[in-house]
C-alpha cells in the first residue's frame, strides 16, 4: 500500500523465516502498480524499484524463487474502480520489470492480481470474453484482457520467465475456461487459481481447476490459499471463497489432493492469524482448533485459526 517504506524490514523478516522455518521455495511479491507508476501511470518511483530488487534479492540468496505480482487492489477507491482489469499502465509496469528480471530464471511473472471484471450471475460466456480479451464492465472500458497482456510481456517485452496466469474474480475457478476458447496461446504458462469457489470435496476441485492438470492441457498452481479470513468479512461478499468454514476436515484432504496431483501451494500468508501466532515468532504456526473453530472469528482472543502447521507440514514433506 502506499506506506510499504515502512514494511521494508518485516518483509525481509518474512522472507528470510519463509526459506528458514517453513522450508518453502517459493516467495511470492505482491506489488503496488501505482507504487512504481503513479496514479495515472506515467511517473516512476525509484525508491520503489530499488526496495522490490532488494526483496527479490534476499529471497533469490535464499534459493527460492520469486513471484512478483502486479496489483491493483492497494490503490485508492476511486482507482480500484477502474482498475479492475489490466491497462496500459499494466503493460508499463511489466516493461519496467522485465528490464530487470526478464531474463532471470529464478523469477515468475504473475500478470494481473485476480481479474475483476466479472459480477455475480454473469454468463460464462460474457467472464470469459472479458477476462481474455478486455471490453466494458461497470461502465470501465478496458482495452484488452489477459491475452493482450500475456502476449506483449512474452513477445514485445521478450520476457522468458514463466507466468502465472490467475483466474477471474477471485481466481477460484478455471471452469469454462476451455469450452468458451479463452486458453491463451503463449509459452510458458501456467494458471494459478487462488481460493477455490465451489464445494471443498475432490469432484469440485477437479471441475475448477485439476482438469487443466489431468486432461493435460495446462499446468497448474494454487497462487495465494488461506483457510482463514479474520474478522470481519460480513459486507464485503461473503461467504469468501478464502474463508473455509469446513476447514479442520477439508483442509487436510485439499492439501492431499494437492499432492496427489503435483500441484505447488503458495500461501497466504506469514501474518498473526492467518499462517503464524504471531509477529514474535514465525516459526510457530497456527493450529487449527477443532472445538472453537470459525473462519470469523478474532484470532486474538482465538489463535488457533489458521492452517498454518499443517502447510509447515506439507512443505517439509514436499521439499525438505
Amino acid at each position: 500500500g502506499p506506506n510499504w517504506a515502512s514494511s521494508g524490514p518485516l518483509d525481509q523478516q518474512k522472507i528470510a523465516a519463509t526459506a528458514a522455518y517453513w522450508c518453502a521455495n517459493t516467495v511470492r511479491l505482491q506489488l503496488n502498480q501505482d507504487n512504481l507508476l503513479g496514479p495515472d501511470g506515467t511517473s516512476f518511483n525509484q525508491a520503489y524499484l530499488t526496495a522490490i530488487e532488494s526483496e527479490v534479492s534476499a529471497a533469490e540468496h535464499d534459493h527460492m524463487v520469486v513471484v512478483l505480482n502486479d496489483n491493483t487492489e492497494f490503490a485508492s477507491l476511486a482507482a480500484r474502480a477502474v482498475r479492475k482489469g489490466p491497462t496500459p499502465a499494466t503493460e508499463t509496469f511489466w516493461k519496467d520489470l522485465a528490464a530487470l528480471y526478464g531474463h532471470d530464471p529464478q523469477v515468475i511473472f504473475d500478470l494481473f492480481n485476480e481479474p475483476r471484471t466479472y459480477s455475480d450471475g454473469m454468463s460464462l460466456a460474457r467472464r470469459w470474453q472479458l477476462w481474455l480479451n478486455g471490453g466494458t464492465f461497470q461502465g470501465v472500458a478496458y482495452p484488452f484482457g489477459m491475452a493482450q497482456l500475456a502476449g506483449y510481456v512474452r513477445s514485445t517485452v521478450r520476457a522468458q520467465n514463466l507466468f502465472w496466469i490467475e483466474g477471474p474474480d477471485n481466481a477460484a475457478s478455471f471452469a469454462g475456461m476451455v469450452s468458451q476458447g479463452a486458453r491463451l496461446k503463449v509459452s510458458g504458462v501456467v494458471y494459478a487459481v487462488h481460493h477455490p469457489g465451489g464445494l471443498h470435496d475432490t469432484f469440485s476441485w477437479n471441475a475448477d481447476f485439476g482438469h487443466l492438470l489431468t486432461n493435460g492441457i495446462a499446468p497448474v498452481v494454487d497462487g495465494e490459499w488461506t483457510n482463514y479470513e479474520p474478522a470481519p468479512t460480513v459486507g464485503i461478499r461473503a461467504p469468501r471463497t478464502s474463508c473455509w468454514p469446513d476447514a479442520p476436515v477439508s483442509v487436510p484432504k485439499y492439501l492431499q489432493y494437492l499432492a496427489a496431483h503435483g500441484i505447488g501451494l503458495n500461501v497466504y500468508q506469514l501474518q498473526p492469524g492467518y499462517m503464524i501466532k504471531s509477529y514474535s515468532s514465525m516459526s510457530d504456526p497456527t493450529t487449527i482448533n477443532w472445538t472453537t473453530w470459525s473462519c470469523l472469528s478474532n484470532y486474538e482472543t482465538q489463535p488457533g485459526m489458521g492452517a498454518g502447521a499443517l502447510v509447515m507440514a506439507f512443505f517439509k514433506q514436499r521439499n525438505g
